[in-house]
């Protein structure tokens, strides 16, 4: 009698188990899904000053690391990522990117997302990362002021790793960099032929902002020419154009 007991206890553990795996799921197993969106809403990629498109989903990498940050799987395109994956429950993180900040030009712009999430027995969970611009974004401008007073100027901007971008005269595009300080220095040739050198140096820069750089004389009054710098509308410097400026802020 015991013997019959035993067989038919075994018996109703093996249909438990059928039951489980039914729907393909091993105990203490579950799937994610994946969605993506991006957010550049700090720079506006679209606008016309820069006419720049944000990526599409499937042309950004995805990583999945596990609660220690360990990564386990990794893919070249979100859309290589296959939903039927069974993962063991436990907590997770998935970071899609686009670009690298440390590749530092014109037009170069990075994204990164992360999300970190559970996988639940039994279950698909729905993750849904958001993905920002990881660089800063600088922009030189200069007065029509300054390009009056000036025949020629050009400025070079130098990154915290030591990447140079060549501002020349009329240069509209954006440089997109590694949120660190940077450096502009240039100079702006008078039409008596005197030459103005300027250096400024940047500090406290992070990512998904630009930053404007702008040269002025004289705020566009008449009068003894005076080369303003400011930064993000705020004045930095004023110089003679007889000296050299060589500040920090």
């Amino acid at each position: 009698m015991t013997k019959i007991k035993t067989l038919a206890l075994l018996f109703a553990a093996a249909l438990a188990m059928v039951g489980c795996s039914e729907n393909g799921l091993e105990s203490g197993q579950g799937r994610a899904s994946v969605a993506l969106s991006t957010d550049d809403s700090a720079i506006d990629l679209s606008r016309a000053s820069l006419g720049l498109a944000k990526p599409a989903a499937a042309d950004f990498a995805l990583a999945l690391s596990d609660a220690t940050g360990n990564v386990l799987r990794e893919w070249n395109s979100i859309a290589e990522y296959d939903e039927s994956t069974l993962y063991n429950v436990g907590n997770y993180s998935a970071t899609a990117t686009y670009g690298k900040t440390s590749v530092e030009a014109f037009e170069t712009p990075c994204f990164v997302g992360t999300k970190e999430f559970a996988i639940i027995n039994d279950q698909t969970t729905a993750v849904k990362i958001t993905a920002y611009v990881a660089n800063a974004v600088v922009k030189i401008e200069c007065s029509d002021a300054f390009k009056n007073y000036f025949t020629d100027y050009s400025f070079t901007l130098t990154t915290a790793a030591g990447t140079q971008i060549p501002f020349v005269a009329g240069e509209s595009r954006r440089a997109f960099i590694d949120p660190y300080n940077f450096s502009v220095e240039g100079s702006a040739t008078t039409q008596t032929g005197s030459t103005v050198k300027i250096s400024k140096s940047f500090s406290n820069i992070v990512a998904k902002t630009l930053y404007t750089v702008k040269f002025d004389v004289n705020s566009g009054n008449v009068g003894g020419a005076t080369v303003t710098v400011t930064f993000n509308d705020e004045p930095v410097a004023e110089i003679p154009v007889d000296i050299e400026l060589n500040d920090e802020i």
